[in-house]
């Protein structure tokens, strides 16, 4: 059930129809019934994993939670961890390392029959199994009192409006959420909600999906192609996938603002920012920032002097290129960016000093075109393939090509919607429509009306489905 589908207009308006007649208790459990209907919508009997590793981490929570022994609760949060990253490893990364290993052993000289492992990989896994390993790390931490009912925290990872591509909540964020009654809604909180819809819908389907075709040429004929379209069609991926997956995020942010949740924001002005470092505070940031508590940070970050910093950094970005996808291609996107941050710190010598002026301007240029170089391998279907496509850019050459003004206005138009988010005053978002009642009536429906014309021949599926 994709957020740019018929199925999912009707789905929503019925569960907030009935949602707001219902009393707390009611709600959470009407949530969690919707929540595993809307995921079991792709493949029922996937629900069954998503209930167990949930299991898990409930049961290994409440046990470190009642465990007084440092070894005991550690060995405790060890299952729960090697548990959530074995069912992650099985359904997404076991054919990749069969593979691998099959074609190590051929080049070591081992006669080995070509074999592969057939595992259907499950909508949304890296998401939720991130989200409920969080939860489990911070009860050991002390920072998070474990939920007491089975539900709350099943509605917890299941959440619908940001399960299958984030934003990857915190227990210590979301869970007091679901715990405690959510007030009525405002004129003002409708409002924000709405909002955060249009500009999502926006994002993924007036911009992302546009520029889907010049960006499929591009990728799919990259050796035939002239230079100026090849990067005319890296700078409209780059406009592409970020549409994609902040109109997602802002569409999962806008249904729970009008389920009465508030959810993080994922991404500020990314492409706006004057260096890498800056770049990755901005880009999914839930991701980041989970990475950096729960994997640089208790790697040493960068308390253990240069050289260990440099490796944490590496360490930390090519787990996090592999997060993404079971290809080498994206190990590489990862290894790319660490190496990124490490030559960054090392240069800027840890200073965060904000940039002005031209001196802004520069940095934001070259660290757009740092990103966009990168997004060569996240695109690519595998490293030949980007290898060819680097080889055309290489070759310096140039053709008219109408896609230009096209890609520069949709790029425009992503940094437009971006100021529209920006916060004002006391988290007040700047004004869109009126808060007028007839405006933000015929702004919905518009919005309604837009989706249906859009039709199930057109909807494309959102890029992070697939990690």
């Amino acid at each position: 059930m994709l957020f740019n589908s018929q199925i999912f207009v009707v789905f929503f308006a019925v569960v907030f129809l009935l949602y707001w007649r219902l009393p707390h208790r009611a709600q959470n459990y009407f949530l969690l019934s919707a929540s595993l209907v809307f995921y079991g919508s792709w493949n029922a009997s996937l629900l069954l994993l998503l209930v167990f590793s949930a299991s898990i981490d409930f049961l290994c929570a409440r046990l470190i939670a009642r465990t007084t022994g440092a070894r005991a609760r550690k060995c405790i949060l060890v299952v729960s961890v090697v548990a959530s990253l074995g069912i992650l490893g099985f359904f997404k990364y076991g054919g990749f390392f069969v593979e691998n290993a099959l074609e190590l052993a051929r080049a070591l000289g081992f006669e080995v029959p070509r074999a592969t492992l057939d595992v259907i990989l499950p909508v949304g896994i890296s998401f939720y199994t991130f989200q409920s390993m969080s939860y489990t790390i911070d009860v050991y931490r002390r920072e998070l009192e474990p939920a007491r009912n089975y539900l709350d925290f099943l509605l917890y990872i299941s959440f619908f409006p940001q399960l299958v591509a984030g934003p990857i909540e915190r227990g210590t964020r979301l869970l007091p959420q679901i715990l405690r009654e959510r007030a009525a809604l405002n004129l003002g909180a409708k409002l924000e909600g709405v909002k955060l819809l249009v500009i999502g819908y926006l994002q993924k389907v007036a911009i992302a999906d546009s520029l889907a075709p010049t960006v499929e040429r591009a990728f799919g004929q990259a050796g035939s192609l002239d230079s100026l379209s090849l990067l005319l069609g890296l700078y409209a991926f780059a406009g592409q996938i970020y549409g994609d997956f902040a109109g997602y995020s802002n569409i999962a942010r806008g249904t729970a603002r009008l389920l009465g949740f508030e959810l993080m924001r994922n991404f500020e002005e990314p492409y706006l920012a004057a260096d890498i470092t800056e770049f990755w505070r901005r880009w999914h940031i839930s991701l980041s920032t989970w990475l950096r508590d729960y994997l640089y940070i208790p790697l040493g970050g960068n308390r253990r002097g240069r050289g260990r910093t440099y490796f944490n950094l590496m360490a930390t970005m090519l787990l996090g290129g592999l997060w993404h996808g079971a290809a080498w291609n994206f190990v590489i996107w990862g290894g790319l960016h660490g190496v990124y941050l490490a030559v960054h710190r090392m240069l800027a010598g840890g200073e965060r000093k904000p940039r002005t002026g031209l001196r802004a301007v520069a940095g934001g240029l070259v660290t757009f075109h740092l990103v966009c170089f990168a997004w060569i391998f996240f695109r690519a279907d595998s490293t030949s393939d980007a290898r060819v496509y680097l080889s055309g850019l290489a070759r310096g050459t140039a053709a008219t090509s109408p896609q230009m003004l096209e890609t520069v206005l949709y790029l425009g138009a992503i940094l437009a919607l971006d100021v529209l988010l920006r916060r004002r005053g006391k988290a007040r978002m700047l004004v869109l429509f009126s808060p007028h009642w007839v405006v933000e009536t015929c702004a919905t429906a518009a919005l309604v009306l837009a989706i249906f014309l859009i039709g199930d021949n057109h909807v494309v599926p959102f890029i992070y489905f697939q990690f």
